[in-house]
């Protein structure tokens, strides 16, 4: 008796078999695949996920930013879904965006910002240098040593604190514009803070309302990246 006459005389049992083998392959098959999967997106939390909470929970800084980067290119990461890895994306660039935040800076930026607009509310051209190209004014800059003027204001705004000594950092801050406008547009006298309060220019300056969106941003990213089933 040949196998064909011999498999098909017993064809019942036989496929019994075959069906018993190649299912018993394929629960052994699925069994790893989901302790295969289960350990690795373990250790995924233990790598990754559960270190950027910890991070979450600091202040932004750029050494955080910069540790939260180096967590990101874990090894483990490759196990992150699809939607987690576009949260953890937009939480890294969302982060880098305020890493870099100082408060003094933003301020003295601010009031800078400030200076230059009541030049302008005074009819002073804040930018009177020119700058040619091939013989013509492109455009115009600040004269060569006006930058000292932010770093004089982070002095001012490390010595005095604007929340609870208005009054004496707003006197500083206008002797600096005097000494300011005197040295490099004009020795008339000029009203500061005659139309807002110094307290006003610092909250509402457009300067203060980009960071304020880029800090709701990283908000957004945060929380979004915290609502992650991985993450609870």
């Amino acid at each position: 008796m040949s196998f064909i006459e011999w498999f098909l005389s017993n064809w019942y049992a036989n496929y019994f078999t075959i069906i018993t083998v190649v299912l018993s392959g394929l629960i052994s098959l699925i069994i790893s695949a989901v302790y295969y999967r289960k350990g690795n997106r373990n250790n995924l939390r233990m790598a990754v996920i559960h270190p950027i909470i910890r991070l979450l929970q600091d202040a932004y800084s750029r050494k955080n930013y910069d540790k939260l980067n180096e967590i990101a290119k874990d090894y483990s990461t490759r196990y992150l879904t699809k939607t987690e890895e576009q949260k953890l994306n937009s939480l890294l660039m969302a982060y880098k965006e305020v890493s870099t935040y100082n408060d003094i800076s933003v301020n003295a930026d601010i009031l800078f910002s400030y200076f230059e607009y009541t030049l302008k509310k005074n009819q002073i051209n804040p930018k009177p240098v020119p700058i040619e190209y091939e013989g013509e004014v492109v455009y115009g800059s600040y004269p060569p040593d006006l930058f000292y003027l932010s770093q004089d204001l982070e002095k001012v705004l490390r010595r005095y604190d604007p929340n609870f000594e208005p009054d004496e950092c707003k006197d500083a801050i206008i002797s600096l514009y005097e000494h300011y406008c005197k040295e490099y547009y004009t020795s008339d006298r000029i009203k500061y803070f005659d139309d807002y309060t110094l307290r006003e220019v610092l909250k509402k300056s457009e300067i203060r309302a980009k960071w304020d969106k880029k800090f709701d941003v990283a908000k957004e990213a945060k929380e979004q990246f915290l609502k992650l089933k991985i993450a609870q």
